[in-house]
């Protein structure tokens, strides 16, 4: 076969003089692979360290962080020292000064840098926890978003929802009750029962699974119990090293109490911690929101969440949000761009509110708008400046992880029946419980794997996990599988929104992204590997293998290998016995991956099972 060029046979030597390598010897099975070497390192980190051979003053490489960075001197009288946003600051003093560490709304990043904690990082934290402001500010969130209810007495406390209500569901409290209708120290006395003991389903009455103390819980042990805080006490906390979003708007059918009732509270406490220039209150009312103007204070209007996917609906006239004197607007991620757009044109501060994905970031980049409010702040920043992919089996301890995301989530649903972003905590053995119908009969229902994505190496690694069913399906089903969705561009939701059926997809969401590979495991016990090859054909098989059928509550262990050129599959029974497939495959070596338990399909019949995964590990292979 004619190589390098040639018209015919010959062959090639190829050299690098250090710190350029090269492997391989040309051939289809060990092409020539030219790369950077130094000090150990390769790629990017290669090159920093090279460059920093030849660096001169003002400049220093750390080897711990293998970056280059502003090197500061250490003489005596030095003033200049690293900012919380990472630049360079001139404390003009001989100490610095701890006021220079603080946020106000003037100093957050300019467009579109700014991400904001919805719910206090809700994906991690109970929704009013102390634990969730203590997170956020670990984590130099921009803004940090708390929902504000108004006492009886026009004190400012914490709500979880914005229903403004306390229930005894999850609450020490004896009768469930508006917090309107309630007095502070009432509201401030009362336990708050989000942590250890309450389990996903514990909403739900009868409760179809017993509470106990050694569940863990929604939030698993880390979340402890704690008392209903009051506003001045988490603005305390807060001290002004971040801007906090108080959100006092109310849902749209809410009939008590009203907001102008509701937004007392809030302002009372922002006065009395001298908070002005660092809290933004958010209401729903154009009036409202003068009212918070008078005050002093900045006002954010939250529009009524958008009727369906791409909805083109301007909830206000962007010339009478000027006039309430609102300037700054937090527009859900449904809306249009074009009704981002037009907000943006009018001067106002726009965050996107809803998905923390990857994807939705290039997307607030892409509008130009002045960043996002979502419930993930730690992923949808992503892994450049403070890498989140350290974490190891978050579901061992009985959390969620950086990036674990469902289709669920995307829309702001955390504790649904339908698709549990936490699973319930057993006794007896840690890993997720994915429950009965999640996807509801869709196809490629899945959770991303996001606190290893974007994969280090996405073309030479392996992922092991281990998958038991603790219920079989029935009617049984070869539809009914679990595995991963990988070599996936982005992090978009693979799931398959229901196009022609409103009651499974309300809101029009279009179907998710399919090109990508699928590595699963049927309960009839088929292994395989598939793909789809282009973004609306049918899926196509690479290879399958029939192995022993699944018995229930028996773990089986498995192993994914993906290589430049080759795919490989390998089931592990609970014996040691090892069924393998491959496939020469070379379409798709994307970054992102997704844990996918798929039951049936549109029209067909129910196949539910409840299914268990733990150790999902990822290396790159030597």
């Amino acid at each position: 076969m004619a190589r390098c060029g040639c018209s015919g046979s010959c062959s090639c030597v190829v050299r690098g003089a250090a710190p350029v390598t090269v492997t391989g010897n040309g051939s289809v099975q060990q092409p020539y692979v030219v790369s950077l070497g130094q000090d150990g390192q390769t790629g990017c980190e290669a090159i920093a360290a090279c460059v920093a051979q030849n660096l001169g003053p003002g400049l220093a490489y750390d080897k711990g962080t293998g970056k280059i960075q502003t090197k500061l001197s250490r003489d005596a009288g030095q003033t200049v020292r690293f900012g919380s946003d990472g630049g360079l600051l001139d404390t003009a003093g001989e100490a610095p000064s701890p006021g220079a560490c603080g946020r106000t709304i003037e100093s957050l990043p300019g467009a579109p840098g700014v991400v904001g904690a919805y719910a206090l990082a809700g994906l991690h934290n109970p929704y009013s926890s102390p634990y969730g402001v203590d997170y956020c500010l670990a984590h130099q969130v921009d803004i940090i978003g708390m929902s504000v209810a108004t006492t009886s007495d026009d004190v400012g406390v914490l709500s979880d929802y914005d229903d403004c209500r306390i229930t005894e569901d999850r609450s020490s409290i004896y009768v469930s009750q508006d917090i309107r209708r309630m007095s502070a120290d009432t509201v401030v006395s009362t336990y708050n029962y989000a942590g250890n003991v309450d389990d996903p389903v514990a909403y739900l009455r009868p409760q179809s699974v017993p509470r106990s103390d050694r569940r863990g819980g929604w939030y698993g042990w880390l979340a402890q119990r704690y008392h209903q805080p009051g506003l001045s006490d988490m603005l305390t906390k807060v001290g002004g090293k971040a801007v906090v979003m108080l959100q006092c708007h109310l849902p749209e059918d809410a009939t008590y109490p009203t907001e102008a009732e509701n937004v007392r509270g809030a302002i009372r406490s922002v006065l009395q911690c001298c908070a002005q220039h660092w809290a933004i209150v958010a209401v729903r009312e154009l009036e409202t929101a003068t009212t918070i103007v008078n005050a002093g204070i900045t006002a954010c209007l939250v529009p009524p969440r958008a009727k369906v996917y791409g909805d083109t609906t301007m909830p206000y006239a962007p010339e009478d949000v000027v006039a309430s004197g609102a300037t700054w607007m937090v527009l859900d991620d449904l809306y249009h761009n074009v009704v981002f757009q037009a907000y943006k044109d009018a001067g106002l501060q726009v965050l996107m509110w809803g998905n923390s994905r990857h994807t939705w970031k290039d997307r607030a980049q892409a509008l130009g708008i002045r960043g996002s409010y979502v419930l993930d702040p730690v992923y949808y920043r992503g892994p450049e400046e403070h890498d989140y992919r350290g974490e190891v089996d978050p579901w061992e301890h009985r959390r969620p992880g950086v990036g674990h995301l469902t289709y669920r989530t995307d829309h702001r649903d955390v504790t649904s029946a339908g698709g549990y972003v936490r699973g319930r905590a057993e006794i007896a053995e840690q890993g997720l419980i994915i429950p009965r119908n999640f996807g509801d009969g869709q196809g490629r229902p899945s959770i991303l794997i996001g606190w290893l994505c974007p994969l280090q190496d996405a073309t030479d690694y392996t992922i092991t996990w281990a998958m038991k069913w603790t219920g079989m399906p029935s009617p049984a089903s070869g539809t009914a599988k679990m595995g991963l969705l990988f070599g996936a561009a982005s992090d978009k939701d693979p799931y398959a929104w229901a196009q022609k059926d409103p009651a499974l997809n309300p809101l029009k969401y279009p179907q998710g992204p399919q090109m990508m590979y699928r590595a699963y495991q049927r309960t009839t016990g088929e292994i395989g590997l598939a793909k789809w090859s282009d973004a609306t054909g049918p899926i196509q098989y690479l290879a399958a293998k029939t192995t022993p059928a699944i018995t229930a509550n028996v773990w089986n262990d498995y192993e994914l290998k993906v290589e430049p050129d080759k795919i490989t599959f390998t089931r592990i029974s609970a014996g040691g016995t090892r069924y393998t497939v491959a496939a020469a495959d070379t379409q798709y070596r994307g970054a992102y991956f997704f844990l996918e338990k798929e039951e049936s399909f549109q029209g067909e019949a129910a196949h539910q099972f409840e299914g268990k995964v733990k150790n999902m590990a990822y290396r790159r292979n030597p």
